[in-house]
């Protein structure tokens, strides 16, 4: 799995636990809808610190409590 699909998955967690939307989201994060877009189909495969940090602000969450998850594991992910 690419580091772009674990954060997307990871935000559907969010978003399902929260009952907020993605563009919710995205204007909590204060990032353009179509770049959590570009993350859901596929099209960013590793999103930079940047991006993941805004998306972790809007949640309210650190980044570290957004990251402790099985998804990012090293045998999970793809980082080539």
């Amino acid at each position: 799995m690419t580091v772009g699909t674990a954060i997307a998955k990871r935000i559907d967690e969010y978003i399902f636990a929260r009952g907020i939307t993605l563009y919710k989201l995205a204007k909590d994060s204060e990032l353009p809808v179509a770049t959590l877009q570009n993350l859901y189909r596929g099209h960013t495969k590793s999103p930079t610190l940047a991006v993941v940090y805004k998306i972790c602000n809007g949640l309210g969450v650190t980044v570290a409590e957004f990251l402790d998850s099985e998804l990012f594991s090293l045998n999970v992910l793809e980082l080539d």
